[in-house]
């Protein structure tokens, strides 16, 4: 197999880009607004319980009903356009749900609206005004919406980065361990673009790059290199091969999957140690030993984006007590905010050259993809 390299430099997205607001008012319109876009695990919605999303200036609410079904609405009374749902979470006290403005009544399973405060007009037609539904699809348990209503969910084209190992995994079975949040001021962009390379990560990621000798090479696979067949051949070092530190399991601060290995994927992490799936612009799925980790992102401006991460576990990991989840969830939030941190400095930098272009090396021909996605979208 050859080389995933790049065989010639390749300039990068105009540094403008990155908080340019006529760039950015065209990705909301052309990737935001038609791509699907992940909203959470259906297990992380408790049954009568309700869920928002606000993308750009569109706020959608997810409802959990009282038999665990889902609904999607657009957050938007009917009357003369209130938002509903304040809050970004909250409880279902009613099956009912009510508008905090004129108090319009609608239902929360179909979003049909059942009564008005104001006088009846006799020609007055309910079925009119019904809470507009947002096109949706639950995949593995996974809630993704589309703001185009006849969009239809086809799993090759949706993710651009696929493993068919995830189909070995029931992860509508699985629960919520944890939930983290951050606000990160860079533009969504460059997150996305320093998750798609490794190069930083021996002076970003040091604790990583020990769990991960491959990313000490500055390498996410070990075909990242012109002579990887060679290389592999002729070093016996983890650093040449893939996969985890000997004797580590998992993505933690000791590797240790403290008895609670994926078995039906044992195989398959035993030799590249973690799998990645992706879908632009807003998700990435981490499959590791004990447990699974999915890191959403949503732009929030042309300078500023949010990150929202779920720690996905089989339920019999999370009930054993002496299972200790911060061993995976702490190594991880150590390492997104080093990210974190490293993109805020990367779009500080930006400003200076305006117009002025970057060079892609051979490692990043995953960033080379995303930014051929981008161009294709911003014409």
């Amino acid at each position: 197999m050859t080389s995933n390299s790049l065989k010639k430099p390749s300039k990068s997205l105009p540094f403008d880009w990155y908080y340019n607001s006529r760039i950015y008012n065209k990705e909301i319109e052309t990737i935001f607004n038609e791509e699907w876009l992940y909203v959470c695990h259906v297990n992380t919605i408790q049954s009568k319980h309700y869920r928002t999303l606000l993308v750009d200036n569109k706020n959608i609410v997810v409802i959990k009903n009282k038999n665990n079904e889902i609904s999607v609405f657009f957050n938007t009374c009917m009357h003369r356009g209130s938002q509903i749902f304040t809050e970004e979470q909250g409880k279902l006290y009613s099956p009912v749900i009510v508008c905090p403005y004129h108090q319009w009544s609608y239902k929360s399973d179909n979003g049909e609206l059942i009564n008005t405060t104001s006088i009846k007009y006799n020609s007055f037609d309910n079925k009119k005004y019904n809470l507009k539904k947002v096109n949706y699809y639950v995949w593995k348990g996974l809630i993704f919406i589309n703001f185009k209503n006849n969009k239809k969910f086809k799993l090759k084209s949706v993710f651009q980065y696929y493993d068919t190992a995830i189909e070995k995994v029931n992860l509508e079975n699985f629960v919520s361990g944890h939930i983290w949040k951050k606000t990160v001021q860079c533009n969504w962009k460059i997150y996305w673009e320093n998750y798609s390379e490794c190069l930083h990560c021996p002076n970003i990621h040091p604790e990583l790059s020990e769990l991960v000798p491959l990313y000490k090479r500055r390498l996410v696979d070990i075909k990242d290199h012109p002579e990887w067949n060679v290389l592999k051949e002729n070093n016996q070092s983890e650093m040449y091969h893939g996969g985890l530190k000997k004797g580590s399991e998992t993505w933690s601060y000791n590797g240790s999957a403290q008895g609670h290995m994926m078995n039906e994927l044992k195989s398959d992490l035993e030799t590249r140690g973690q799998i990645f799936i992706s879908t632009w612009p807003s998700m990435f799925l981490g499959i590791y030993g004990d447990h699974i980790r999915i890191v959403r992102l949503i732009s929030k401006g042309p300078e500023q984006m949010e990150l929202t991460v779920e720690w996905l576990f089989d339920e019999n990991t999370l009930k054993d007590p002496k299972y200790d989840k911060t061993n995976v969830v702490d190594f991880a939030i150590l390492v997104m905010e080093q990210d974190a941190s490293i993109s805020e400095v990367n779009q500080r930098g930006l400003y200076n050259l305006q117009n002025s272009q970057g060079v892609l090396m051979p490692e990043e021909y995953m960033i080379r993809d995303f930014q051929k996605y981008i161009r294709s979208k911003v014409k």
